[in-house]
């Protein structure tokens, strides 16, 4: 891996990092996108590619590189916190040459230092894997009616976890996994070096240099973040190993799970009693108090098994500090119901496609738009969860009619020859 890590950067390998960047990506403060380096190569390529590598062997960062323009994305309709909305980082080009150059060789490296419970931003590994063992879990937990001892499925859910990622935890778990002083220096360079300015109403604020964090738009931040998540994921192995969380084996053949991560997501399984709860809120606040992160409450539930007690149900509640079991019908887009009824586990997906038929059906639409719209649109809902599950006939019989009654109805009739 060292020996990866390690080799002399090249041309090709700037010039590969250039050609996987979006033409018409939104450009950083330079206002210059990466069409215009592809379009004149031809005679800035060998200036780029010289500037490039020398920040790469070692040389600091040109001024202006790293300065970062932050923009705000709402993740509601009408956003009135500071946490409804996501910010992005738009970055120049040159960084993020520098930026792609690195990743593209740490990607190579890291399934082998980051645990297979882990199945997010890892190389020949898909989130949808941990979507099918969290399935079978919930399957397993929601049928689980037998037994002295019941279980518990905690979905925790990091507030701002980028934003959060403490330094000095991130330059501690890159030495403790091994990574060279080369290489740590040139990540830490690439983390601390930055500039910021927020875009608010067209209006750039004053540029100021942030303390923590990681940025959501540097080709680097996932591959660190899972670096990060990899500590919280170490001290449940601990706890596991020391035999302070038991984890879930849903037959006499199957391995126990304690935790399967998906990037800042997370689902933990312990026995439903206050030990294990204590176990696991042990190891959360560690995490936190380490990495700066902390778990937003809101989003996160706590879901036992139905010959969980009340007695239990309260302790573990009261030890792991979330008492909400309000868990949602579907995980990362995917239903958990699946196990007990299809039809109803997929109404989630129908509810979503008739919301958006019904406010098309309020605007004026030519018959081309409409299709655009059914192809576009409404048919890419379902592929999520296509990816893991089969959908019923008769669910796809119901979301065809749905969608054939759009495409077809005139302005004053609903009910038209298809």
């Amino acid at each position: 891996m060292h020996n990866v890590l390690d080799a002399e950067f090249t041309r090709e390998e700037v010039k590969a990092a250039l050609d996987h960047i979006g033409d018409l990506k939104a450009p950083g403060p330079d206002g210059m996108p990466s069409i215009v380096f592809k379009r004149h190569w031809q005679f800035m390529g060998d200036r780029v590619v010289e500037e490039v590598l020398a920040v790469l062997n070692g040389g600091d960062i040109p001024e202006g590189w790293n300065d970062t323009c932050v923009v705000l994305i709402p993740k509601v309709k009408n956003p009135n916190r500071i946490k409804d909305l996501r910010p992005i980082s738009l970055c120049n080009v040159l960084y993020k040459l520098v930026s792609k150059v690195m990743a593209n060789r740490l990607k190579v490296v890291l399934p082998g230092i980051i645990s297979e419970n882990q199945s997010a931003f890892v190389p020949g590994r898909l989130i949808t894997d941990n979507v099918l063992i969290a399935y079978e879990l919930s399957h397993y937990l929601l049928n689980k009616r037998h037994g002295k001892e019941g279980v518990a499925a905690v979905k925790a859910d990091m507030s701002k976890a980028y934003d959060r990622v403490e330094w000095d935890f991130l330059e501690a778990m890159l030495r403790k996994l091994g990574f060279r002083r080369r290489w740590v220096d040139l990540i830490m360079k690439c983390v601390s070096t930055v500039r910021y300015q927020i875009k608010v109403n067209r209006t750039l604020t004053t540029q100021f240099c942030p303390s923590r964090g990681l940025r959501q738009g540097d080709p680097l931040s996932p591959y660190l973040f899972v670096i990060c998540a990899e500590g919280l994921s170490a001290s449940l192995h601990d706890a596991a190993e020391k035999g302070s969380i038991s984890g879930v084996k849903i037959c006499p053949g199957a391995p126990s799970i304690s935790h399967p991560f998906f990037a800042n997501d997370s689902v933990l399984l312990i026995k439903a009693n206050q030990q294990e709860a204590a176990a696991l809120h042990e190891a959360l606040k560690l995490y936190e108090e380490s990495s700066g992160q902390c778990i937003n409450v809101e989003k996160s539930a706590v879901m036992f098994s139905p010959n969980t007690s009340q007695l239990a149900k309260d302790a573990v509640k009261q030890a792991i500090e979330i008492h909400s079991e309000n868990w949602n019908d579907r995980y990362l887009g995917l239903p958990v119901h699946v196990g007990r009824s299809r039809r109803k586990a997929f109404a989630y997906i129908k509810g979503n496609i008739c919301g958006r038929v019904y406010g098309w059906q309020e605007r004026l639409l030519a018959k081309e738009s409409k299709e655009a719209l059914v192809k576009t649109v409404a048919q890419a809902i379902p592929t999520h969860a296509m990816s893991c599950f089969d959908l019923t006939k008769t669910f796809c019989s119901e979301v065809n009619t749905l969608l054939g009654r759009f495409r077809w109805s005139q302005q004053d009739k609903q009910n038209t020859l298809h």
